[in-house]
């Protein structure tokens, strides 16, 4: 079935952002034919949000933040001084109507509706994935990517009902995840044995996740596609015709991009950029922080992938860097990084892998992701014509990039996607 707003190729696209989202969206149109032009306000490509992720590739673990166990527990978080969530209010009616349509959407047939479509694009998003870098030569080495496993540990025995419903009810989308106890926790990762943060009640094993450098996937893919890079360049406005269709990028120095068709995978610059028009997509930035750490003890250093569900932190190993990630506050575009954040991302490593990393040099760093309410991202055709968006994903926007961008391509060319894309048609 061929979409009415679908472009015939081959078509010039000016994609705008050039991180792992845009990045991949450049790589799928350029192998569909396309002629791309790739615009993003930093001089490289993955140098925004994607720069310091949590570069785990979560595609068994895409449950949406809007839960009503997150819902129960909001108040308590919202109350502690190091928890992981925090809010503030914005004085904005997209700010409120945004908090309501969580709110809405904190329902469990919702939740499992929600995560079977996110399952679905993250299946997708490994298939590509892989065949992308199959077809790149040394692309492993180079972007870091390993297929370690992924470990989730719990701390409190009492969260292991919930926990066994979630992972029979996810068998049945192929997810091969077991619950082990604390002795094979320790097994399939001896780093884990000398934790502190309390003793672990059990965990998750999933054999089939995988880690990659979010940043050097980015710039991988933007080189592999072949498009006229645009970089250090902020687009300053989109320009329309005088049928209303969107028709260039102008970038700031009044260099104008015209294309047949404009992508938005800006990040959180999306929702700024397309206000002009009257647009109003139901995106906020949540922000998160990380530090990665140079690696001084190997033995005492994770090899697979390590989620800490009670503190809410991921680590992921990138060569000899440890990375870990977390936090999520509703709090605006601010960047600011405060010590206490990065204090306590360090502070968590010295006792999960106490002896593993050196603190002489974290490399800090925050980043904003853009939240849909649901947390399926807007994948296809806007209502001006010309202008696409691919934007939204929250902290699943390395997992589901490339599966986002596979489907926004079928779409722009009228293909029948592998995913259903009603589940993430845009608003707004």
């Amino acid at each position: 079935m061929t979409s009415p707003t679908a472009l015939a190729g081959p078509r010039h696209a000016c994609v705008i952002g050039a991180g792992i989202v845009g990045a991949a969206t450049a790589h799928a149109l350029a192998e569909r034919g396309w002629r791309v032009t790739l615009v993003d306000a930093h001089a490289q490509p993955g140098r925004g949000e994607s720069l310091g992720n949590g570069a785990q590739l979560s595609y068994s673990y895409v449950e949406p933040l809007a839960t009503p166990d997150a819902l129960k527990n909001l108040p308590k978080w919202l109350l502690l001084p190091d928890s992981p969530l925090r809010w503030r209010p914005q004085p904005r009616f997209s700010h409120a109507r945004w908090l309501s349509e969580f709110v809405a959407a904190c329902q469990w047939p919702t939740v499992r509706r929600t995560s079977e479509q996110l399952l679905s694009l993250a299946a997708e998003s490994r298939r590509t994935l892989h065949r992308w870098l199959a077809g790149l030569p040394g692309s492993a080495e180079a972007t870091r990517h390993t297929q370690t496993g992924k470990l989730v540990i719990y701390r409190k025995p009492e969260a292991l009902a919930g926990v066994q419903r979630q992972i029979e009810w996810q068998r049945a989308w192929g997810c091969a995840q077991a619950i082990v106890g604390a002795d094979e926790v320790r097994r399939l990762e001896p780093a884990l044995a000398a934790t502190g943060g309390g003793p672990i009640a059990f965990g998750v094993w999933t054999a089939t996740e995988e880690v990659i450098d979010a940043a050097r996937l980015a710039v991988l893919l933007a080189q592999a596609s072949g498009a006229a890079l645009r970089l250090g360049r902020p687009v300053q406005r989109l320009v329309r015709d005088a049928a209303g269709r969107v028709v260039a990028a102008e970038l700031a120095g009044g260099e104008r991009i015209e294309a047949d068709a404009i992508v938005m995978a800006a990040g959180p610059a999306t929702v700024q950029l397309l206000k002009p028009l009257g647009a109003r997509p139901p995106i906020e930035p949540i922000k998160g922080y990380s530090v990665s750490l140079p690696i001084v003890d190997d033995a005492a250093a994770p090899r697979v992938s390590i989620t800490d569900n009670g503190r809410k932190l991921v680590h992921a190993r990138l060569g000899d860097r440890l990375r870990v990630a977390g936090f999520a506050e509703l709090i605006g575009m601010s960047r600011v990084l405060p010590p206490a954040r990065i204090e306590a991302l360090c502070q968590a490593v010295r006792e999960t892998f106490p002896g593993a990393c050196s603190f002489d040099d974290p490399q800090p760093w925050t980043g904003l992701r853009p939240a849909t309410p649901s947390g399926r991202p807007q994948v296809g055709a806007t209502r001006w014509p010309g202008l696409w968006l691919n934007a939204g994903h929250g902290a699943l926007g390395l997992t589901l990039s490339c599966g986002s961008a596979s489907l926004l391509a079928d779409l722009m060319e009228g293909r029948e996607p592998a995913v259903d894309p009603t589940a993430f048609r845009v608003t707004g």
